[in-house]
């Protein structure tokens, strides 16, 4: 964005905060910090949530079940604006101590660990054949993964997130040289959870962009 667009985004932000902060009694033990605007990342969090909730009831069909996950959102958003974002600003705003991009001996630190630190020997797939890792219950090799992929047999969390699929009745995370199962039920199940709101979320830009096209405008 130009600075005429970045300056137009941001008051259209601001009154859309606002509104937030009113409607849903935000401003009650400071449920949205006043410092929102000094956190980075709770600004990208606010402006998620509004173009969620903008896809949502500006679809040509509302979806109510797309309305509740959005709900639960914006509670999940609220309780990690004040435990994480802005865990430490209730005596005043404090901000992050640097800026990694400007810190070279952090990059330099960051870059010297160990990838490997703490994981078994024979769990690493080295150069010699005998340490690779064979398919099983808990483990698949990523090109067993990949023909999974292919077949449809492993699906990914949604159309923007592809690091997470769902195969064999549970969930698959990418580690140790392939592909790992998801043994922890409370995980399984948020995963279950998210992957629904996702799926709502895809389907009303999908009908946002669709009718967008009907009208002749741009996608």
């Amino acid at each position: 964005m130009d600075p005429t667009q970045r300056r137009t985004s941001w008051s259209e932000l601001l009154a859309w905060v606002i509104w937030l902060h009113d409607r849903y009694e935000l401003g009650v033990e400071e449920r949205l910090p006043h410092c929102w605007a000094q956190h980075p990342g709770l600004i990208e969090e606010l402006w998620a949530l509004k173009a969620w909730r903008e896809e949502i009831y500006d679809a040509e069909q509302p979806s109510g079940q797309a309305a509740r996950y959005w709900h639960a959102e914006l509670r999940q958003t609220m309780h990690a604006a004040i435990t994480f974002y802005a865990a430490g600003c209730r005596a005043g705003h404090r901000g992050a101590d640097g800026m990694a991009a400007e810190d070279a001996a952090l990059q330099r630190r960051w870059a010297g660990a160990d990838p490997a630190a703490g994981i078994p020997a024979d769990r690493l797939i080295g150069d010699a054949p005998a340490l690779a890792r064979r398919d099983g219950y808990l483990f698949l090799t990523p090109a067993t993964m990949a023909a999974h992929r292919e077949r449809r047999t492993a699906v990914p969390l949604s159309t923007t997130v592809t690091d997470l699929l769902r195969h064999d009745g549970s969930w698959w995370v990418p580690g140790q040289g392939g592909w790992l199962r998801v043994t922890d039920p409370d995980l399984a199940h948020r995963l279950d959870q998210r992957r629904v709101a996702l799926a709502l979320a895809d389907r009303s830009v999908e009908h946002r962009r669709a009718d967008r096209a009907a009208r002749g405008g741009p996608r």
